[in-house]
């Protein structure tokens, strides 16, 4: 069965896992990729008319085939846009999903799914062709003529790579074992969240505790540089505490990936400050940072710090 053949087969069964707003998104990108193709398909027709109409007009001459269209007329560069748009593609898609759902996918084994892989060459022994009689150079000639041609039709193919989102969504839910959109980023969350507060060092011991209102993360979640020629001390969040607030803008609000908008200060390379109050946030009051790494979240009533603890702190994802 041919490269062609393989991808007409394919049962396209995506459009009823994925929301209207999804799938025009999705054929969005299929028709821009499709219409590329052709277009790509025109020019690079165009490009080779061109240089070869040139060459029949000065070669006579000896001169410069390339003198009045130009070295950047390349038809190869244009073949290799062609192949290009198809992780181009599968990118888009993949990154689309990924973004909206906040879910880990991995693009890399899309494309190793969806694109081929090409013929291989064959392999000239050690010494080259001084440690080989005559029949092995003329049979390894052989070999490599044959590669050539199929390499040229390998490459044909992929310029021509009917792509199909569905297939790039089929291979979504793959990865997603199983579970919906959301399954699958409340896993992920909820997996991120107890590995940023749990030492894999002591027997996943918690490295947090309760104090009344008041949830105080203990060991290292934050940096300070308070060198004696700076004007003012630089704290800056380590990863984890990131993944906390991201936990707390979730708490709040219900949307994952978003402790930027509620925490912009703590998500920012360093600053100035080490206490923040958080007048926009109806169940967190304030988050102060100390030079020895911990760091106190102060909520508004005992039931919600108890509430975020149980919720997001310790729920481990089986």
């Amino acid at each position: 069965m041919s490269l062609m053949e393989k991808f007409s087969a394919v049962e396209i069964k995506a459009d009823n896992r994925i929301s209207e707003d999804d799938k025009a998104f999705c054929l969005r990108q299929q028709e821009a990729f499709d219409k590329a193709g052709s277009a790509l398909q025109k020019v690079a027709e165009a490009m080779a008319a061109a240089k070869a109409e040139q060459a029949g007009i000065l070669t006579a001459d000896e001169d410069f085939i390339d003198r009045y269209v130009g070295g950047d007329c390349d038809v190869d560069g244009v073949y290799d846009t062609m192949k290009k748009r198809n992780r181009t593609f599968i990118s888009a898609v993949v990154n689309y999903f990924s973004r909206k759902y906040s879910v880990e996918l991995d693009e890399h084994e899309i494309e190793e799914h969806l694109i081929p892989t090409g013929p291989k060459e064959p392999n000239l022994p050690w010494g080259g062709y001084r440690s080989m009689s005559e029949d092995e150079i003329a049979s390894y000639r052989q070999e490599l003529d044959a590669y050539k041609v199929e390499k040229d039709k390998f490459e044909q193919s992929l310029r021509t790579l009917p792509l199909r989102y569905e297939q790039v969504v089929d291979e979504i839910f793959v990865q997603l074992g199983g579970f919906s959109f959301q399954e699958k980023a409340m896993n992920e969350f909820l997996s991120r969240t107890w590995n940023c507060c749990h030492s894999t060092y002591r027997d996943n011991a918690e490295e947090f505790e309760i104090k009344n209102d008041t949830l105080k993360l203990t060991g290292y979640w934050c940096g300070c540089k308070d060198d004696s020629w700076r004007s003012h001390d630089e704290w800056e969040s380590t990863g984890s505490l990131k993944t906390l607030l991201n936990a707390l803008a979730w708490y709040e609000c219900g949307r994952m990936d978003e402790g930027n908008l509620w925490f912009p200060e703590l998500f920012r390379y360093g600053t100035d400050r080490n206490f923040f109050e958080t007048y926009n946030m109806e169940k967190v009051k304030s988050v102060k940072l100390f030079k020895n790494g911990r760091v106190d979240i102060k909520f508004r009533s005992v039931a919600y710090v108890q509430e975020f603890v149980e919720t997001c702190l310790r729920r481990k994802v089986a």
